[in-house]
């Protein structure tokens, strides 16, 4: 039966709960402005469709158990719904009341009402002369956000919440702080307007769906208004369903219980830090490639095989044979190595979150270089030796060698980069399942970095780079910010300090590229005659030469490149007026000490050091000084006829 019905009528006598294989509250800011604006816009002589709301009745064998609600089923006569459909939009609209009820002063009437009449009506009803209460609209029982919903957007106290954040919870706090802000704003008049509106000229088709139709099915063909289902949302659902199928299995119930509380980590995980909200979409393929296998495919190739070949209710239903029919057990292990594997995941992008104590210091410090380096092809195997509960130091071997595969293969060598990836992803589920020791992976590491490492290829790749394109030489090196960054650590350790002078993750925004940058020492326009005195002596391609090479390149800590350009060394150094080298990076600092000079020699002498740095730092050869300034390309002419010059 369908039916054009508002907010009042559709809370008329109903008790609304999200299930727990619907996702969480997952609107944010578009979708928040795109409904509030349709409150502001619609004339009050209108009413505006704002879509599909679907309930589905719930069984009396369920809200039985609901302890909470029994009073206002069996007493008041309250029909439970389960909401298949359209929880973004109620769930929104909740909030909103609650931001109108918190923005009226105590004893304010809007539309004859008070605030607690309005309260009583949508959110929380209490028995006459009992403590008993019950929220109109909320979430299953055991839902992470039900308790966050109560008590931080509802502002009704529970001695069962825990302070713990997902990305659903970090959404409905920040609907309510979108809603509260503009309703200051806002007069008590105009507010009585967007009240009426709300409960009365917002029209939902709402719909009560049939027992004949499959609910899971359903849920997974639904849109909600601007935020398609996730994967990791599907597949929940999906799994939710298939323990439904088993009806002879007593672990059928256990099982969806711990689907419920693997979800509940899964999504407290990937939220967790505010600054570094995980994908979890990379989580998901990542876990899959270890724990079932890997293609070559690329895009949704995993979520095909985990919703279209594996948790299907053919394989559990209508599998070919006995042996190949998905079992309960099976189902279950793979939830719990999600529950397992997210907590680490975490760790392994955000190292230092102060809750990492299963890591060690020199984990840690590996897992900060990769995660500003890149994993590359290594997250799977990385995931898996600890899932697996390797020794520690061996983890920190296998991330040491793996940081310095990344850099020397990919950055150094230049090579492809599905370099061994097929290898390496493979390596993973038999580390994961005990098919090989972690010793083995990493000789495999170091078997690949040897057939692989080639010098020479970094003088064809930057000889490229002053020929081609930009023809910017090492300014265009993919592995430059990397590099100086590494250094820049170097110095801050031998100077024995603790304090960074350079953020990385400043450094490293493209979107604010003028903010921290890669100075050219000596300037693209030489103009200045401190510039023309001391490269004066060579063309416009040599000058253009040493301009790129790799000890002309300093980091900059703050914007300054603007305002020191193409002044002459000394005033870049220090210009007087508080802004300079002098105050600046390690790397700054270091260049800025005497003797306060910058020629073509200082160029290759810095050259030179940092390529040693790179040796030593990486464990690696390069070759001799003569291959080294041609790898700077600034072996063209001899320094004593350049000396001589000046």
């Amino acid at each position: 039966m369908m039916d054009l019905q508002n907010l009042t009528s559709i809370f008329k006598e109903r008790l609304l709960r999200i299930p727990d294989y619907q996702r969480g509250y997952a609107w944010t800011e578009n979708q928040l402005k795109d409904f509030w604006e349709d409150l502001l816009q619609l004339q009050s002589d209108r009413v505006h469709y704002t879509g599909v709301i679907t309930l589905e009745s719930v069984p009396e064998k369920i809200w039985s158990k609901w302890e909470d609600d029994q009073w206002i089923i069996e007493d008041l006569g309250y029909k439970p719904f389960y909401v298949v459909d359209g929880q973004q939009r109620l769930t929104t609209s909740m909030i909103l009341l609650q931001a109108i009820i918190e923005s009226l002063e105590e004893g304010q009437i809007i539309a004859s009402q008070s605030a607690q009449k309005i309260k009583e009506k949508f959110i929380v009803l209490q028995a006459e002369q009992s403590i008993a209460k019950s929220f109109i609209f909320g979430y299953e029982k055991d839902n992470p956000s039900n308790e966050f919903l109560k008590t931080q957007i509802f502002n009704e106290s529970s001695s069962k919440y825990e302070s713990k954040e997902t990305l659903y919870t970090r959404n409905l706090i920040a609907a309510k702080e979108f809603f509260a802000e503009r309703l200051q704003e806002t007069d008590i008049d105009q507010i009585a307007v967007i009240y009426k509106k709300l409960t009365q000229k917002f029209k939902f088709n709402l719909y009560e769906i049939s027992d004949e139709i499959d609910v899971f099915v359903t849920f997974e063909t639904m849109n909600n208004r601007g935020k398609r289902l996730s994967h990791l949302e599907l597949l929940k659902n999906r799994l939710i369903y298939l323990s439904t199928l088993f009806q002879d299995n007593h672990g059928k119930e256990t099982l969806r219980a711990d689907i419920n509380n693997a979800w509940k980590t899964i999504y407290e995980y990937l939220g967790k830090s505010l600054n570094n909200t995980l994908d979890d979409d990379a989580f998901l393929r990542n876990h899959w490639i270890m724990y079932f296998k890997f293609s070559k495919k690329k895009g949704d190739d995993y979520i095909k095989y985990l919703l279209e070949d594996k948790f299907t209710a053919k394989s559990v239903l209508h599998a070919e044979n006995v042996n190949e029919a998905l079992k309960i057990q099976e189902i279950s292990d793979y939830v719990a190595s999600l529950q397992k594997s997210i907590k680490y995941w975490f760790y392994m992008h955000n190292p230092y979150f102060k809750e990492a104590n299963d890591l060690t210091d020199r984990q840690k410090i590996s897992l900060e270089r990769l995660n500003r380096l890149s994993f590359r092809r290594f997250k799977p195997l990385i995931l898996a030796a600890y899932v697996a509960g390797k020794d520690p130091e061996q983890i920190a071997l296998m991330l040491e060698r793996i940081e310095k595969f990344n850099f020397t293969i990919f950055n150094i060598s230049q090579r492809r980069p599905s370099t061994r990836e097929t290898e390496f992803f493979n390596l993973s589920k038999k580390l994961l399942f005990g098919e090989i020791e972690i010793s083995e992976a990493i000789d495999k590491i170091n078997q690949s970095f040897n057939d692989y490492f080639d010098a020479k290829r970094f003088i064809t790749a930057i000889e490229d780079k002053y020929k081609l394109g930009s023809r910017e030489g090492f300014y265009d090196w993919d592995g430059l910010r990397y590099f100086q960054y590494e250094y820049e650590q170097h110095l801050k350790r031998n100077a024995k300090q603790s304090t960074d002078k350079l953020s990385w993750e400043e450094w490293n925004d493209n979107h604010h590229k003028d903010f921290v940058t890669i100075e050219h020492i000596f300037p693209q326009t030489p103009t200045d005659p401190y510039w023309i005195s001391h490269f004066g002596m060579l063309n416009k391609e040599q000058q253009h030469l040493f301009t790129h090479s790799l000890g002309n390149l300093v980091p900059l800590s703050r914007a300054k490149n603007s305002k020191l350009l193409n002044h002459a060394f000394d005033l870049k150094v220090n210009d007087g007026n508080g802004c300079g080298y002098f105050n600046g990076s390690y790397s700054e600092i270091e260049i800025s000490q005497p003797p306060v000079v910058w020629d073509p020699d200082q160029i290759k002498q810095r050259g030179l050091n940092l390529l040693n740095f790179l040796e030593k730092r990486w464990n690696i050869q390069l070759g001799d000084d003569s291959i080294k300034l041609k790898l700077l390309h600034v072996d063209f002419l001899t320094f004593n006829v350049l000396e001589e010059s000046a």
